[in-house]
């Protein structure tokens, strides 16, 4: 009886794929810290998606978890089209707002991370 009184009484845990997501999106974090390639940014992006679908195809998830994975995910995105415009740009001023937006959007990205992670936590 105890036992079943202390685990009703624990928080939730995350599910696998839920954690599956957590990695993924922690990847990207590390990898932009590391210098990464816009190109293998696109790839760790598209990777992120796919496990965010995943997510999204099992029955009940967390809105506290979702809402801040989606967050992350549109932060990261919209990261990648000022890369993008970053690496298209021809004036030197335009490069350094799309590296300031980089900057601002990878922070918001990271504390997204945090959020979400927190939802599982007492």
């Amino acid at each position: 009886m105890i036992v079943f009184i202390l685990g009703s009484c624990s928080a939730p845990k995350k599910s696998v794929e839920e954690e599956n997501v957590l990695a993924s999106l922690s990847n990207i974090q590390r990898s932009l810290e590391n210098q990464i390639s816009y190109e293998k940014f696109i790839e760790l992006l598209n990777h992120a998606k796919a496990e965010i679908d995943k997510l999204n195809g099992t029955s009940e998830n967390s809105q506290c978890f979702m809402g801040a994975v989606d967050k992350c995910y549109k932060y990261y995105a919209t990261g990648g089209r000022a890369w993008e415009r970053k690496l298209t740009a021809t004036s030197e001023l335009r490069k350094q707002d799309m590296d300031l937006t980089l900057s601002i959007l990878q922070s918001r990205a990271a504390l997204s991370i945090q959020m979400a992670d927190n939802c599982y936590k007492k």
